[in-house]
């Protein structure tokens, strides 16, 4: 109804052609370089081709109106529409039915993000028509992945990095051994920081942006050269993961993080060069450095908002995620490189740390212990995620996955998912498996016949140790897993029957399900993305976003959000739905290198 009421809203607003003058006393310096860098595009006012923005609707909208209200949203998405540092989409030259659309998305609830709510509710109709109208005529070029050519450039010259050997020995000494801070836990490790934020976070404690008293020493002895010697010296360092992580809960600050996504990546590494790298730092320092936005000691607009309202103990469990996170350096590190790696090798390597209880190739000899092995790679990674968070809860698995990332734990479900179920040898204590099948007809609705499951986010049971399934069961009963569905099954079921279930279960032969391997981003790039978003990511289709050039970590985020069903649209969630994380990076990598 909303998005209906704000349509007819712009039917009736009387249409004004559109005022390239813009007042001279009103802009500033920044507003200038946009006017000048579209100038042609102001002077020729909104083209006919534009005559239709929504069904029923002629074009509307005042430039210069527009540059106005663009000042809210110039903190994420730049005034010019491509400069955005905090993970938000290029949006400079959308067709303006487009961005109108995915506003009136946010004011109907069918995408969710809480800035974007905010300032949306605050525009009138004809604030949204002025706004878009100014993005859309915008032919600022965009930034593609904003890796830096002349950042690679520089991690090859050798004369570069020995020259910030050189001078680095003074950072060392606070810094730690190559860039790795061992000798406080409040300061960071600057090893494998990328060039680009290396540049502006030194830089800011020179001209007083930062406060830092030791910092500020520096300002006078080093040079803008030296710097960039100093950042290509140090983003070429790996980085170490910090260690003895003893506060806070990582599963629980997991879920916080999803906040800070955007900007520093689901598992801590920004694929943003201008945004820091969290994986690894140590967990005294985030917690400090998070406290501090949110205090007002350090002053950055885009950390405002999301950690003003963040509590102490919020803040120590999302430190102690991000400091049990591997780091890597988006500028040393090819993401391409990715499509070449083989995930269920990868999963193997990960997995060989769960053999001593889930057996070799996930068949379980231990009783009490699940075979891993066939079960749905959905379930395995829903499954692992929750132990992580917390929602289920068992002490030794909580500790041992909560250093995992996303693509670890996808990777690891492949293995298990691909390894061949072998029926248990573990011969059930007790329970009748006669009078198991009988009493497992409430179970085939979600289970499936003989305990092999079709939904691939529910667990089949055949071949699960007995033992095993009995305590599950009771943990749904109790509350430490939680589960809606499972919850009053789990809680009616006599003790003697869950016995007898699970003995039937424990007999029953398992199957592998069919695995579905990620494709080659060739592929799903040639036959899927392209069909709307054209050729090389080029839309020609009205309405629908042009991709290529895109920022890397917005496309990763929206496809995710596809997924999870934040951003609605029936056929983004039937294309997202099937796609795994590797799929998602592979495919927003090469999008986010097209020009």
């Amino acid at each position: 109804m909303k998005y209906i009421g704000y349509s007819l809203c712009f039917a009736i607003i009387l249409l004004s052609a559109c005022d390239s003058r813009i007042s001279e006393s009103t802009i500033t310096e920044a507003d200038r370089e946009v006017l000048e860098a579209n100038q042609e595009v102001f002077a020729a006012g909104i083209p006919a081709a534009l005559a239709s923005a929504i069904p029923g609707v002629s074009s509307v909208g005042n430039v210069a109106a527009g540059m106005a209200v663009a000042k809210l949203c110039a903190k994420c998405h730049g005034l010019d529409g491509v400069s955005a540092r905090s993970g938000a989409p290029f949006i400079a030259g959308f067709e303006q039915d487009y961005l109108i659309r995915s506003m009136l998305a946010y004011a109907d609830g069918s995408r969710k993000h809480k800035i974007m709510e905010a300032t949306v509710a605050t525009l009138s109709p004809q604030d949204l028509a002025d706004v878009s109208i100014y993005y859309t005529q915008l032919k600022t070029p965009w930034k593609g992945a904003i890796r830096g050519e002349a950042s690679k450039q520089s991690l090859r010259n050798k004369k570069i990095i020995a020259a910030g050997k050189a001078i680095a020995p003074r950072c060392n000494s606070c810094h730690g051994p190559d860039g790795n801070a061992i000798k406080d836990g409040l300061i960071p490790s600057i090893a494998g920081m990328s060039m680009e934020y290396f540049f502006l976070a030194l830089k800011s404690y020179f001209t007083g942006a930062r406060q830092h008293e030791v910092m500020k020493v520096f300002k006078h002895s080093t040079s803008d050269q030296d710097i960039k010697n100093l950042a290509a010296y140090y983003a070429t360092r790996k980085q170490k993961i910090a260690s003895h992580v003893k506060k806070g809960n990582p599963g629980r600050g997991k879920i916080a993080a999803k906040i800070c996504a955007g900007c520093h990546g689901y598992d801590g590494n920004s694929l943003n060069p201008y945004m820091p790298n969290l994986a690894g730092q140590p967990v005294e320092y985030l917690v400090k450095a998070i406290k501090d936005y949110r205090d007002g000691k350090r002053h950055e607009s885009l950390m405002k908002a999301p950690v003003l309202h963040m509590s102490n103990k919020t803040i120590t469990n999302i430190a102690a995620y991000y400091a049990k996170q591997t780091p890597h350096s988006p500028l040393s590190e090819d993401v391409s490189t990715e499509k070449g790696r083989n995930p269920i090798e990868d999963g193997g390597r990960i997995a060989a740390s769960c053999n001593s209880c889930h057996g070799d190739d996930g068949n379980s000899e231990q009783s009490g212990t699940p075979n891993l092995s066939g079960l749905n790679v959905k379930y395995l990674i829903a499954a692992t995620k929750a132990y992580q968070a917390g929602t289920r809860q068992h002490r030794l698995m909580q500790k041992l996955v909560s250093h995992l990332s996303d693509t670890d734990i996808e990777k690891v479900s492949y293995f298990y998912a691909t390894r061949e179920p072998v029926l248990s040898i573990k011969a059930p204590k007790k329970g009748d498996s006669a009078v198991g099948l009988v009493v497992s007809a409430d179970c085939v609705a979600c289970h499936g016949e003989e305990g092999i499951s079709s939904d691939p986010k529910t667990p089949s049971l055949a071949g699960q140790d007995a033992a095993y399934l009995v305590a599950a069961t009771r943990a749904y009963a109790s509350g430490k897993r939680s589960n809606e569905t499972m919850k009053s099954p789990a809680t009616a079921i006599s003790d003697k029957n869950l016995w007898d279930v699970a003995a039937y279960y424990a007999t029953a032969t398992p199957k592998k399900p069919n695995t579905f391997l990620p494709e080659a981003p060739e592929y799903l790039i040639r036959e899927r993305c392209n069909r709307c978003h054209g050729q090389r990511g080029f839309s020609v289709v009205p309405g629908t976003p042009r991709l290529a050039g895109q920022l890397e970590s917005y496309l990763v985020v929206a496809m995710q959000e596809y997924q999870d069903g934040t951003r609605t649209s029936s056929v983004m969630h039937a294309m997202a739905d099937v796609l795994s994380l590797l799929e998602i990076k592979a495919v927003a990598a090469y999008y986010a290198k097209q020009e």
